[in-house]
């Protein structure tokens, strides 16, 4: 969603950058397993299904060159993207400020290093199954709480210097990008964002009102992050490594 973001917001065309959807499965511990499309021409050549074919990570997004070269993790995309276009293409989506630019890339960078990998429900599921983490709802669990609410609690202070209608000036930038599909986590979480964090808040229902985010949420599911694993099978596995261990 960051890059999907990004694409829209920065008014990138998809005869630039095609976007192509995966499969998307659950394995036996009831996360979800992103997959090559089926009858694309990569999953052909890849003579498989498996994403770690493509990507050794076996995550998204990857960026396709058309020299075969891939680039993987989303702010390494946004920022090849970033230098490879025109001058003059589109909204900026970086302050011309120094600084502000840094503040830009700090709050990005507050969401993919300290705050997404900590809150990640599969994360979350393998701990509670196989490190002997308390078991509770994957969704609303103690660690992913605490992780949202330690790293907003650091943006809100960070966005009381330079935050305008936007977390970064009066324009939508690449942080904004990368808030949005984190606030839908917390959301998912059951945290009260306009309550513990009003600063945020007020640039999230800012951001919702923009066209280009209220597409890409709605092509997502909502403003809300969808229920994301599959509880049936995560209560068989949790079950299991519990009797496996004892």
């Amino acid at each position: 969603m960051r890059v999907t973001l990004y694409l829209r917001c920065r008014g990138i065309s998809s005869t630039q950058v095609e976007l192509v959807s995966t499969g998307l499965e659950t394995d036996h511990r009831g996360i979800l397993v992103f997959t090559m499309p089926e009858g694309d021409p990569e999953t052909e050549k890849a003579g498989t299904t498996d994403l770690t074919a493509f990507n050794p990570e076996g995550r998204i997004p990857i960026l396709l060159l058309p020299d075969g070269r891939k680039m993987t993790q989303s702010g390494p995309i946004v920022d090849y993207i970033e230098d490879s276009l025109p001058s003059g293409t589109g909204r900026a989506m970086l302050p011309k400020d120094p600084w502000l630019r840094a503040e830009t890339r700090r709050l990005m960078w507050i969401v993919a290093a300290d705050t997404q990998p900590y809150q990640n429900i599969p994360f979350i599921i393998q701990a509670m199954g196989e490190w002997g983490m308390v078991k509770a709802d994957p969704t609303q669990h103690p660690l992913r709480l605490h992780f949202i609410r330690r790293e907003f609690g650091a943006m809100e202070n960070i966005m009381k210097i330079c935050a305008g209608r936007f977390a970064v000036g009066n324009d939508i930038t690449m942080a904004d990008c990368f808030l949005v599909p984190q606030i839908r986590n917390a959301l998912l979480a059951g945290i009260d964002i306009s309550a513990e964090f009003p600063i945020m808040s007020r640039v999230w229902q800012k951001l919702i009102t923009v066209p280009e985010v209220q597409s890409v949420l709605e092509a997502a599911g909502g403003i809300v992050q969808p229920f994301a694993f599959d509880a049936e099978k995560f209560e068989v596995y949790a079950k299991t490594s519990t009797l496996e261990s004892d």
